[in-house]
């Protein structure tokens, strides 16, 4: 899960930069089984995920189908088949392939706090309680038979909901994602490991993972704290990119993004010391509001600008 996690992440914004151009570990034992038998999981159905943010909400529904190492996300019409380290989007005959990943060092940031027997969609689970320093960041609910995880809530540094995830319906039996693997042949764009980046080791917590070579002189870093994770995608240049020119802006202490709010990630963005940088990520606002802080700061504009702005607005 934590190797498919770092590929979704990567295909949705190269495939942001690609336009341009033309998954964890935790330090509680037990935490760490249960997030792992998920991430080997078999297990078909109906995933709903709901977001809110930034008086924002995001609603989406996709079809699910698990497969070991392997997974399947289909809505719309369109199917995305991740794992074995490669991304790719049935029939088109595009994807993208990891030349190599490192794995993610355990952190004592979280702890399995809580755990629970209940029961959903018919079958028994055992609901595990997440806390960070002592305070509630996530509950999952893990079917007990497959272990698939069939439910979760993040919330954020108010204790606050911040996402919800639900399986809707379950089928144990995965079906789809073995025909599609079968027919689907794309041809992988080899993404190779990179040490051109002058990223921090460590942000607000998270570990830098990896970092990889991306189209137009920019870098992907990799990012995880054994929960959640980010990318941060840094191209040379300075201004608002692709879906961002219409984006609304945020203001936060470290300075001014402008953001994008997804069912399952929030991306931001932002221009600075000569580079333009984009964030893509699952971690919850108060995680992202420190990561920020740490990262290199957005560009005030010069004197003429702030003050033609100061002045009229």
């Amino acid at each position: 899960m934590r190797r498919t996690r770092r590929l979704a992440i990567l295909a949705s914004a190269t495939a942001l930069l690609l336009m341009l151009s033309a998954a964890s570990a935790v330090a509680d034992d037990s935490l760490q089984d249960y997030l792992d038998e998920a991430a080997e999981a078999s297990y078909a159905g109906q995933q709903a995920t709901w977001c809110s943010f930034g008086g924002k909400t995001k609603f989406s529904v996709v079809s699910v189908e698990h497969a070991g190492a392997m997974v399947m996300l289909e809505s719309q019409g369109s199917a995305q088949v991740l794992g074995g380290g490669m991304a790719s989007t049935h029939g088109t005959g595009n994807g993208l392939a990891l030349a190599a990943w490192s794995p993610v060092d355990l952190a004592s940031r979280y702890e399995a706090a809580d755990t629970a027997a209940s029961f959903r969609l018919g079958r028994d689970v055992v609901v595990v309680t997440v806390n960070e320093n002592d305070q509630m960041r996530a509950r999952i609910w893990f079917d007990k038979v497959t272990h698939a995880a069939l439910g979760s809530e993040v919330y954020d540094g108010d204790g606050d909901l911040f996402r919800l995830s639900w399986t809707i319906d379950f089928d144990p039996n995965p079906r789809r994602i073995f025909n599609v693997l079968r027919d689907n042949e794309p041809v992988y764009d080899l993404v190779v490991v990179s040490e051109a980046d002058a990223l921090p080791e460590r942000i607000g917590g998270y570990e830098k993972v990896d970092t990889y070579a991306g189209p137009e002189d920019s870098t992907h870093a990799y990012y995880s704290d054994g929960l959640f994770s980010f990318s941060v995608f840094a191209i040379s240049g300075e201004g608002a990119i692709g879906p961002f020119v219409d984006a609304d802006a945020i203001e936060l202490p470290s300075g001014s993004y402008r953001w994008i709010l997804t069912p399952a990630d929030l991306w931001v963005q932002w221009s600075g010391t000569g580079r333009t940088y984009v964030l893509v990520g699952d971690l919850p606002p108060d995680h992202l509001e420190a990561v920020l802080g740490e990262l290199p700061k957005p560009s005030r504009g010069n004197i003429f600008t702030r003050l033609w702005n100061g002045i009229f607005g």
